[in-house]
């Protein structure tokens, strides 16, 4: 078990790229290489269906750019767990890990909580980073326009504790390799992960 969790916190340390602009962010980051140790620790969302997005929730309308949020629910918190931390990200070209998008970040999420309903990423009992653009506090929508299936990943970590060096409040500030950098400061007790694909 040890074992482990310093192989998650390793590789999270060694992989993390320089931080740059909010849309293209370049990171050697190796998310798809983290392995979730508790199996029962799941997350899920109702806008998902057989591996697809569902496409009530693709390209939702910006209202002062701003986006309605996907709804995620998740089970089996594991013994430990202090607070809670999420990241969508995608990576722009297919074949090119050395960019990466972030869809949605959040920390300080109670581990008593169990979901975020549609719409309602942004609360006031957790913390909110910027969208994908760095242009606003807010979950930014797929809306995938090039050819082909478009993987998407959304990461939900269980900590030991809030990130020391993340705001306690939401921040344009926090981009993805800021809030990266934070979550790989802090003990990681485990990660779970969900995949889904957006296609036109």
């Amino acid at each position: 078990m040890k074992n482990s969790l310093l192989f998650l916190i390793t590789m999270m340390l060694l992989f993390l790229g320089n931080s740059c602009t909010h849309n293209k962010e370049a990171s050697l980051y190796r998310f798809d290489d983290f392995k979730t140790i508790n199996a029962d620790f799941k997350l899920n969302s109702k806008a998902i269906a057989n591996g697809k997005l569902l496409d009530a929730f693709k390209c939702e309308e910006k209202v002062a750019d701003v986006e309605n949020s996907i709804p995620l629910s998740w089970s089996n918190v594991p013994e430990g767990t202090k607070s809670l931390a999420i990241v969508m990200y995608h990576y722009p070209k297919k074949d090119d890990k050395s960019e990466i998008n972030s869809y949605l970040l959040l920390w300080g999420i109670n581990p008593s909580d169990s979901e975020i309903p549609y719409k309602m990423a942004n609360n006031p009992n957790w913390f909110m980073g910027s969208n994908k653009d760095g242009t606003a506090i807010s979950y930014t929508s797929p809306c995938s326009r090039g050819p082909g299936k478009h993987k998407y990943t959304i990461a939900l970590f269980a900590l030991s504790e809030t990130p020391k060096s993340l705001p306690k409040s939401n921040s344009l500030d926090v981009d993805l390799n800021t809030f990266m950098k934070a979550i790989s400061d802090d003990n990681i007790i485990d990660i779970t992960t969900l995949t889904f694909i957006d296609s036109n």
